[in-house]
């Protein structure tokens, strides 16, 4: 194993003397063990070691552990980091969760501060088969499913688990042919953690079915991986053909979204949902993909969908909307504003404002898509400037009678966030005048006539 070991570091280039390597030392086995290989490599040859050890005080012998790790790396003069996590910090649930944050902080932390590169954990073949079951029963990802990564990035170096291609039972019989002692962490063997339950009773009954059980799943994340290293390619080109990616949003086309075949469409979805989330402490709900087929494909044009930690999808008739929600998304806002005299600008928002004043026949400009003109005695100050409610309705040029707001914009193929954004002028006697950039009352007539006209006008800066 000595050799096997020392073959793993040179090949991912581990064995530089300019490295500073962090080893992660609980006690257990594993990680003794761990300990021990680093030391066997030749002087000439080992990197700069240092021992950080994590105190969480959940057992009995928490203390024991971390004198027994402080004097082992005193005995081979390896410099020693210790944190102790306080009963009275420890959270009322989610403590294993919580615990791993804490043992990652403080290496991440100690890494800066002492300029070392390669953090070193003692995470092994049995953990992989362990964490790929748990996953699958849990419901993640395809690529989730490759279970632990040998190496990855982390703080300013990387993170590398040199010890995956060892079975625990392996490191056991190292440890007592070369009697390495160890502390055995009596939590182990608690079935109120899942792992422990997957460790103790399920994998033991499932290598009874088949002593190669453990290789099988192992392959099984390999070949996973192979696949979708192969298929990479082709899903990137179908995603990028059919999605567009804005500054606050994701965008998918949906008759070349249509044109894809169910399985390409399910992948452009799964890398979508993987972009949305990737940055998120939850995955995504793992019946989103066949649900947002189904609702792109077959579902009415302007409905939403909320998915979880607040992402919202919106179907437009020639898009699909995919945003976090905000303000400007989660509802119609209630927001209202007041004009009440001639010649004056009220501010709508940053960028859009709109005002009253008399209408000056020989400036034709003022007759534009953003101007309404009225007539004295048509309509009764003061005009309230809001967005559209459950019921609105008005009456337009060439309309007999009235029509209800919603169905003029469905007419109008207006996706659901305009909507939401568009304004609405009314007067004093609750007659909407105006449906701005949509629809206007005719107020005002080409006759000559001794009446007061006024002009109302919307002004939206470009940004």
């Amino acid at each position: 194993m000595f050799q096997d070991f020392n073959q793993i570091l040179q090949e991912h280039n581990l064995l530089k003397k300019d490295n500073h390597i962090l080893l992660a030392v609980s006690g257990g086995v594993d990680s003794i063990v761990l300990f021990h290989l680093m030391q066997n490599i030749p002087e000439t040859k080992r990197p700069k070691l240092s021992v950080a050890h994590v105190n969480h005080q959940l057992r009995p012998e928490a203390d024991r552990e971390e004198q027994f790790v402080k004097q082992l790396a005193s005995r081979y003069r390896v410099p020693f980091y210790s944190f102790i996590w306080e009963k009275a910090a420890h959270p009322d649930s989610g403590i294993e969760e919580a615990a791993r944050n804490i043992r990652y902080s403080f290496f991440e932390q100690l890494m800066k501060q002492n300029k070392m590169n390669v953090l070193m954990t003692a995470h092994h073949q049995d953990d992989q088969v362990e964490t790929i079951l748990m996953k699958l029963t849990r419901g993640s990802t395809l690529a989730q499913l490759m279970g632990i990564a040998f190496s990855q990035s982390f703080s300013e170096g990387e993170l590398v688990r040199p010890l995956l291609g060892f079975s625990k039972q392996m490191l056991y019989d190292l440890a007592k042919e070369q009697q390495w002692e160890f502390i055995e962490d009596s939590t182990n063997f608690e079935l109120g953690y899942m792992r422990n339950r997957f460790r103790n009773e399920i994998i033991p009954l499932l290598r009874n079915e088949n002593q190669q059980f453990d290789q099988h799943v192992i392959q099984f994340a390999s070949d996973l991986e192979d696949l979708l290293e192969v298929s990479k390619t082709s899903i990137e080109t179908a995603f990028n053909k059919v999605v567009r990616k804005k500054q606050d949003s994701w965008q998918i086309d949906r008759l070349k979204f249509s044109n894809l075949s169910a399985a390409t469409q399910r992948m452009v979805l799964k890398t979508l949902l993987d972009h949305l989330y990737k940055n998120e402490k939850d995955l995504y709900k793992s019946n989103y993909i066949e649900l947002l087929q189904e609702w792109i494909l077959n579902g009415e044009v302007n409905t939403q969908l909320d998915l979880q930690n607040d992402f919202i999808a919106m179907k437009g008739y020639e898009s699909i909307c995919f945003s976090k929600q905000g303000p400007e998304t989660s509802s119609i806002d209630n927001e209202y504003f007041v004009l009440d005299a001639v010649g004056q600008w009220v501010q709508l928002s940053e960028y859009e404002k709109i005002g009253l004043f008399p209408f000056d026949s020989a400036d034709r400009k003022e007759w534009n898509r953003d101007s309404l003109l009225m007539e004295e005695g048509k309509f009764q100050l003061p005009l309230t400037i809001r967005h559209r409610q459950a019921g609105d309705r008005m009456r337009y040029a060439g309309l007999k009678g009235s029509k209800k707001i919603k169905d003029i914009f469905i007419d109008e193929k207006v996706p659901v966030k305009q909507r939401n954004q568009a304004w609405l002028v009314e007067d004093s006697l609750g007659t909407i005048l105006w449906l701005i950039s949509y629809r206007k009352m005719n107020l005002f007539t080409t006759k000559e006539t001794d009446k007061l006209i006024y002009v109302l006008k919307y002004k939206k800066d470009e940004y």
